[in-house]
């Protein structure tokens, strides 16, 4: 599918992430009470799409004056190239991304992600499995009850059935690209207020693979599909 839409609708990975990230950035500052001035916001993300929004959002929230800190989980065999330009960019913001294999850095990193207001996760791989270690950050973060908005889908919960593994983490928010996943409306209690945003998919590819939804972004680029208005 990604190969698809760079090749023809030149819709690569870094304008995709950079259209969701806009959207991401105010589902966050609506959580922070509509201002990012004085928040501190955390991410953990990983080398793919969903972290490239993640890690796109953070930038745009710490330009507005938010506190940041970045946890990347690294597969081996390096970081790609849409990885490292948005790595640039937060360390240019003087972003601090903590060493994973530091163990003071870590404490350090933990000790914020506790005290943070808002944590976004850009962990989604479609088909990959969630490790040790997101679980036991997922299992933290259900006990601590801090806002945590998930790119595509809570760690841990099955996009496609909707049922969810031990220790999958309660989102309080979950932002789909474009279209909703199939199994999001079935793990409700997992993804917490589910939006979609623009992404600048056409009505032509709308059609090609479903129904037509550009007409959902015409008074903003992202949307509440559920809870609904009268469910709230």
């Amino acid at each position: 599918m990604h190969q698809e839409l760079s090749a023809d609708y030149s819709l690569t990975k870094d304008v995709i992430a950079e259209a969701a990230s806009y959207s991401m950035a105010m589902v966050v500052r609506f959580a922070l009470g509509l201002s990012a001035s004085g928040g501190k916001v955390c991410s953990v993300a990983k080398d793919n799409l969903a972290g490239y929004v993640a890690l796109a959002t953070i930038r745009h929230l710490v330009n507005a004056g938010a506190e940041s800190q970045v946890l990347l989980l690294l597969d081996d065999g390096g970081a790609s190239p849409e990885l490292t330009r948005q790595v640039t960019a937060l360390e240019k913001l003087g972003v601090f991304l903590p060493d994973p294999g530091n163990a003071q850095e870590m404490d350090g990193f933990t000790e914020f992600l506790k005290s943070s207001h808002n944590i976004i996760f850009g962990l989604h791989s479609p088909g990959a499995p969630v490790d040790e270690f997101v679980t036991a950050v997922s299992e933290l973060l259900n006990e601590e009850r801090t806002p945590v908005h998930c790119i595509e889908a809570p760690p841990g919960l099955n996009v496609d059935d909707g049922t969810a593994l031990p220790g999958a983490l309660y989102a309080s928010s979950t932002l789909s690209l474009g279209a909703p996943l199939q199994g999001l409306s079935k793990g409700k209690d997992f993804v917490g207020r589910h939006y979609v945003c623009d992404i600048s998919f056409s009505r032509a590819l709308y059609t090609k693979h479903g129904s037509d939804l550009t007409g959902l972004f015409s008074d903003q680029p992202v949307i509440q599909i559920f809870p609904t208005a009268s469910e709230e």
